[in-house]
């Protein structure tokens, strides 16, 4: 299977579990904030109640029944008004809504409608037959409640949202630290296996050289040039290199396995024994470095610095709220309702005029005295911050070392691809020389032996260098944070994609 960087980055993206699970959070926080932005949500209420009252009354509006005859107190006095049954029957409905203002204050609409039907009159001068009622009002009223001290300001309603916001977007930064995890990780693998895969082609072609040689030993022992013990010389070699190969052969599937398991194939299903064919060649160039600039972007990139910033910014939020609950209570209350009067409901609100009215304003006070709680919290959200503000110091340090241990080691990486490069050709040319005078007769075969292993090391250094120089260019831009805008990878609410 031929696979190409991109195609790798691609497969392990798409199908890693742990970014779809570092994914998932970013929803979850999304949910929270709409939670607590339900705070502002309208509530709706009504009620409905019935009530029957019966009662003795000694009101005037009663008169002595001459069948029950005359009543006297303890003292031997006639009674002169005798207590009636009074009977009240009501029904009271009402409905309203209510909401939380972005300030603190809260305000209330509620329409209501009453009605009484009593046995009593309205008046006492009315005669028996009217002392009957049935009496409906209607009313619409309007609550405000604002507070002046305590729970009044904008951060302060709305302190839970701005940390739900937040933490949004620390989630948002967790989920591109695993992206970005994701990614290194996929592309240290690549090249490793390119390494891995260029390390058997060392062998195999050390190999080539060492077969090439026991043949020209034979011809020279063949024409009495060599003696025959250099024959065994030759074929000791060519086992050794054998034995090295299959050393590399099994690195290279180890290898494949690991970049398997981090594309997230099946070691198990139909890719487990899929040989993988890295196409891509580590490419170099001369790398132009300059720390401060490099240390600037990561210190305006790196996750968790921003992370450590958000954090802070929470803790900023609450010290707000916590300063404001050290407050008294000072709220300010005011209502005002119209209401109508009639024998139908339908009629009382048709009653309802803005000359009939209640209006009420008012302050309420309250003084907590010692306030310990909210004085406490404040305290401990003081020194929370002071401690944000040293961890954060403490990271722009540690990123400012990270970065120039990755920017050294690049520079070091470069400097190795040269030496590596010219060691590989001066080995060249010495095997070169040597094969030469073997010719001759100048020459042993167990020197030749010794310059081609020379020229298969340098030869696999100068791979080494060439994917370690790969690496550590991914490394610089992993510390950086910068890796996927050099990658062309952007981060969507459904997951990574590569442009």
């Amino acid at each position: 299977m031929l696979l190409t960087l991109r195609e790798a980055t691609a497969f392990a993206l798409r199908n890693n579990l742990d970014i779809q699970i570092a994914g998932l959070t970013p929803r979850i926080r999304d949910a929270q904030v709409t939670e607590e932005r339900s705070i502002f949500d309208v509530e709706g209420q009504s009620e409905f109640v019935a009530s029957d009252n019966q009662t003795l009354s000694t009101s005037s509006r009663f008169d002595a029944d001459p069948a029950v005859g005359e009543r006297r107190n303890s003292a031997g006095d006639t009674i002169a008004a005798i207590a009636g049954q009074q009977d009240i029957q009501t029904q009271e409905g009402s409905l309203g809504v209510e909401q939380l203002t972005p300030y603190g204050g809260t305000y209330e609409i509620t329409i209501s409608g009453t009605n009484t039907d009593t046995n009593e009159g309205l008046f006492a001068n009315l005669d028996d037959d009217t002392k009957h009622a049935d009496l409906n009002t209607a009313e619409i009223e309007l609550k405000v409640t604002q507070p002046l001290l305590r729970d009044f300001g904008k951060t302060v309603t709305e302190n839970e949202i701005l940390i739900a916001q937040n933490n949004l977007s620390i989630s948002e930064e967790e989920f591109r630290k695993q992206i970005i995890a994701t990614t290194a990780e996929v592309q240290s693998v690549y090249w490793g296996l390119k390494f891995r895969r260029q390390e058997l082609d060392v062998r195999q072609a050390q190999l080539d050289l060492a077969q090439q040689l026991l043949k020209q030993v034979r011809r020279q022992v063949e024409v009495g040039t060599l003696a025959p013990i250099e024959v065994l010389q030759a074929e000791t070699e060519i086992a050794r290199v054998k034995e090295l190969i299959i050393l590399a052969e099994n690195a290279v599937q180890n290898t494949e396995d690991r970049l398997k398991r981090v594309m997230q194939f099946s070691l198990v299903g139909e890719f487990a024994d899929v040989e993988l064919l890295t196409t891509d060649t580590p490419s170099y160039a001369v790398p132009n470095l300059k720390f401060a600039e490099e240390i600037s972007q990561a210190l305006a990139q790196r996750y968790d610095l921003s992370q450590a910033k958000l954090a802070l910014e929470n803790q900023q939020i609450t010290l707000v709220f916590n300063k404001n609950q050290v407050l008294p209570t000072l709220d300010l209350e005011g209502s005002l309702s119209f209401n109508g009067i009639d024998d139908s409901m339908g009629g009382a609100f048709g009653e309802l005029d803005t000359d009939r009215y209640r209006w009420a304003v008012g302050l309420v006070f309250k003084y907590p005295f010692a306030n310990r709680e909210a004085k406490s919290q404040r305290q401990q959200t003081q020194l929370a911050i002071r401690q944000q503000m040293l961890r954060i110091k403490d990271l722009e340090e540690q990123i400012m070392e990270e970065v120039r241990t990755a920017a050294r080691a690049v520079q070091a990486a470069s400097q190795l691809v040269q030496a590596t490069r010219a060691a590989r050709r001066l080995a060249e040319k010495q095997l070169e020389a040597e094969e030469k005078k073997l010719q001759v007769g100048l020459a042993t075969v167990f020197t030749v032996l010794q310059f081609q292993e020379d020229l298969s090391q340098q030869r696999s250094n100068e791979v080494r260098s060439l994917t370690g120089y790969s690496t550590a260019l991914v490394r610089l831009e992993e510390v950086k944070n910068t890796l996927l805008q050099s990658y062309n990878i952007t981060v969507e609410s459904t997951g990574p994609r590569l442009r």
